[in-house]
């Protein structure tokens, strides 16, 4: 996978782990727990955050790699609009 520098808004993505714990309950189709989202801060600039990444991650497209447990998602960002 190609990696590229990310600017303005987009830099919330730097993600580079989705830790899902703790499940409270699950059923065929969902499940609840707590989800942690380790985001990648450091730039070149030093270090950076974005303190509110709240809104919804959807699936848009996931493909199995030749790699065992791995598999590629495009996904698409919605933000939580506060106004």
């Amino acid at each position: 996978m190609k990696n590229k520098s990310l600017k303005g808004t987009d830099v919330i993505l730097n993600l580079d782990e989705i830790d899902i714990i703790s499940i409270d309950s699950f059923s065929s189709s969902t499940c609840s727990g707590r989800v942690s989202f380790i985001i990648q801060c450091q730039t070149k600039h030093g270090y950076c955050e974005d303190p509110d990444f709240s809104g919804e991650i959807k699936i848009l497209e996931a493909k199995k790699c030749k790699e065992k447990g791995v598999y590629l998602l495009k996904v698409k960002f919605e933000k939580e609009d506060f106004d």
